[in-house]
């Protein structure tokens, strides 16, 4: 389960408040995109993401400025005329002030695509020695100083500008793996500010940073975070992670494990795990809508007798092609299934500009094909991949599976094994990976296996297929339960009522 609260989560139509005169909240990628046409018009589009779909929803009362990088060219023209750095959103149901903060390009990619998403995402997801392009230890302090560092000045310094436009009490809410230095940086300006951050990607065990990563590097990430208030994190997991690290890296550290408090150079930091969620509503409205029903119209085309789902972005901390090996298995093991049963694979291209990725691709193409040639014939195909990003017709199939396959070697949430359980009609069975996020939650709705073991996975998958009915219906009934009660709503209010506790003390 989550952080202990004795409150009950509210629906998700319900406001939340905080106790503060003010809210900014900080991401990498704002909550609205301006797209420059080539006639040079600028339209503006939705953010999107369950943070949007959260922050902006559930806080749309308070006084609350977003502010995050400009990214796009119409982002920048934007920012141009924008009066004191800050711009009204155009979108309605988005309720914020936006300040959006301009970098040089150069300094922009030194941060983003090679310290944020080639060296931290990669350690993070334990890939780090996997990838090609491993940055040389000078390449990675220039990415460092010159990018990452850099950029995490520019959003703390925008947000000091913030932070003193007005003399109300103001709280700071930081979001990812892209600002690790920010509130440190915030609270040398500000040091009784109150500021919160939520980590949606796995922190590792202290040995994988150190072995990957400069130590210097390294204590400087576990430094800024301790910069704020509250830490949040996906996983029980993840937290302890974090306090074994901060343990054993820095200096002059005191840790209280029970607690959960971390005190380093004169300050206080809580750690908690707030594990992520779907907003429940939204989804079923997606399926409900008009695009949601015509998806599922052309989804029951394909349905077999046993349909076996899985819907993920292609990458290799997915699992996907063990999955498939696992369902060769079980075609071998089990032949009278062959014809009766189906694959409905719906994969996402992901970072195709990475080689790693890339060479994922083509292995997930060519076990599909493999099984495919294998086992297909006149009539039936084992496997029918859909590799699109198109997530109304993924949802509107979620209704059908018998089985849901998420076998993640290791990821932040899988929010698609809180989505499968939210809209299956079918009493549809969840096979989940002990090492996915989503575990934490579920472990006693789903059918649990190692991630690693093809042939655990292929008897899983057979054991979720022949469930008696009853036994289906109530793994299927607790997944369900699970994911309402615990939604995207109920992950706001679990963080707000510790700021709350904070802010009293303020």
């Amino acid at each position: 389960m989550s952080t202990d609260t004795k409150k009950r989560a509210l629906p998700e139509s319900s406001t939340l408040s905080i106790d503060a005169d003010r809210l900014i909240i900080v991401t990498n990628r704002g909550p609205v995109e301006f797209d420059k046409a080539k006639d040079g018009t600028v339209k503006a589009r939705r953010g999107s993401g369950g943070v949007v779909t959260a922050l902006t929803g559930t806080l749309s009362h308070m006084n609350a400025t977003w502010v995050a990088l400009a990214m796009t060219d119409g982002d920048r023209d934007v920012l141009k005329s924008a009066e004191d750095g800050l711009i009204s959103s155009p979108i309605r149901d988005i309720r914020v002030r936006l300040r959006y903060v301009e970098v040089p390009k150069t300094v922009y990619h030194k941060h983003y695509d090679m310290m944020s998403n080639r060296v931290l995402w990669f350690t993070q997801h334990y890939l780090l020695d996997q990838a090609e392009d491993v940055f040389t230890a000078a390449k990675m302090q220039d990415a460092w100083d010159n990018g990452y560092a850099q950029v995490n000045r520019a959003l703390a310094d925008a947000v000091n500008v913030e932070i003193a436009r007005d003399s109300g009490k103001a709280l700071v809410m930081l979001h990812d793996y892209h600002l690790y230095l920010t509130a440190n940086m915030i609270r040398e300006k500000h040091p009784s500010i109150a500021i919160q951050q939520f980590i949606h990607i796995p922190w590792p065990e202290i040995r994988y940073w150190a072995s990957s990563l400069p130590t210097d590097i390294t204590q400087q990430i576990f430094q800024g975070l301790l910069g704020n208030d509250i830490l949040g994190f996906q996983t029980r997991s993840d937290a302890a992670n974090f306090l074994q690290g901060a343990q054993s890296l820095l200096e002059d550290v005191q840790v209280d494990d029970e607690q959960r408090l971390v005190t380093w150079n004169g300050h206080e930091t809580l750690v908690r795990d707030y594990p992520i969620s779907i907003s429940v509503d939204d989804e079923r409205r997606q399926v409900r809508s008009a695009p949601g029903k015509r998806a599922a119209e052309r989804i029951k085309e394909f349905l077999n007798k046993h349909t076996i789902m899985r819907v993920d972005r292609i990458e290799p901390t997915k699992n996907i092609v063990q999955g498939f090996n696992a369902y060769e298995t079980l075609l071998d093991d089990h032949p009278e299934l062959r014809g009766k049963v189906i694959f409905l694979a719906f994969l996402i291209p992901s970072r195709q500009s990475l080689p790693l990725y890339r060479r994922y691709h083509e292995e997930t193409m060519k076990a599909i094909e493999s099984i495919n040639q294998k086992y297909g014939h006149e009539g039936w195909k084992p496997i029918i991949s859909f590799v699109q990003n198109d997530r109304i017709t993924a949802l509107a199939a979620l209704q059908f599976y018998d089985v849901l396959l998420v076998n993640s070697l290791i990821d932040g949430m899988n929010l698609v094994a809180k989505e499968g359980p939210a809209v299956n009609k079918v009493d549809g069975v969840l096979v989940l990976s002990r090492s996915s996020g989503a575990f934490q939650q579920l472990e006693n709705s789903s059918l649990v296996i190692s991630p690693a073991n093809r042939v655990e996975t292929a008897e899983a998958l057979y054991n979720a297929l022949t469930l008696p009915h009853a036994e289906r219906k109530v793994l299927a009934e607790q997944a369900r339960q699970e994911v309402e009660h615990h939604n995207l709503h109920n992950w706001i209010l679990l963080q707000v009522n510790d700021i709350n506790d904070l802010l009293l003390g303020r």
